[in-house]
């Protein structure tokens, strides 16, 4: 008997898809508000707060996240101050679903509206990555940290580029529906 290929990447595909069904999806999201510290590499840092919103994808272990930061004006110098409003779409694996303390890891895209008040300076898409911790002390509630790094660029008038890449770390709680 033969094999080819094509059998064998309609196998896995098919296993992937028993594998990825067979977790029973937490029939719950979490709605969040968090505040947050985003160093930035050519903007000084910024103090920040933001709301999200979590669900289930597939399994307990895989959730889509959605979030916005309201972070305050960085000064850009020369007596510029530079608006961001960062928006994340992006996924977090967790690796212990129903425990207390439960670490997870996420990632996604991120695109950042920018306006400077005497430059012209364009929004960009960019992405990020990170890990992070839940603890669990009542079943709808869920306090969280996590550290994210961020990469992205902001195009500047004249060719310039702003990097506005760094590290965030943030910290909340997740109301559990």
């Amino acid at each position: 008997m033969h094999i080819t290929k094509k059998t064998i990447v309609g196998l896995l595909f098919g296993a992937g898809c028993l594998i990825a069904f067979t977790g029973t999806p937490a029939p719950a999201l979490d709605l969040y508000g968090f505040g947050s510290y985003w160093d930035k590499g050519d903007a000084e840092g910024t103090w920040c707060a933001g709301i999200g919103l979590g669900m289930p994808l597939l399994t307990d272990h895989l959730r889509f996240d959605g979030r916005i930061y309201l972070a305050e004006d960085s000064d850009l110098g020369h007596d510029d101050e530079l608006t961001m409003v960062p928006v994340d779409l992006g996924l977090q694996l967790h690796l212990l679903p129903d425990a207390s303390i439960n670490p997870y890891a996420l990632g996604g895209l991120s695109f950042i509206y920018a306006d400077a008040d005497h430059h012209d300076v364009d929004s960009s898409l960019g992405g990020y990555l990170g890990g992070g911790i839940e603890w669990v002390p009542f079943p709808i509630v869920k306090l969280f940290g996590e550290v994210i790094y961020r990469s992205q660029e902001l195009d500047g008038g004249l060719g310039e580029h702003i990097d506005v890449s760094g590290y965030t770390v943030n910290m909340g709680v997740k109301i559990n529906f």
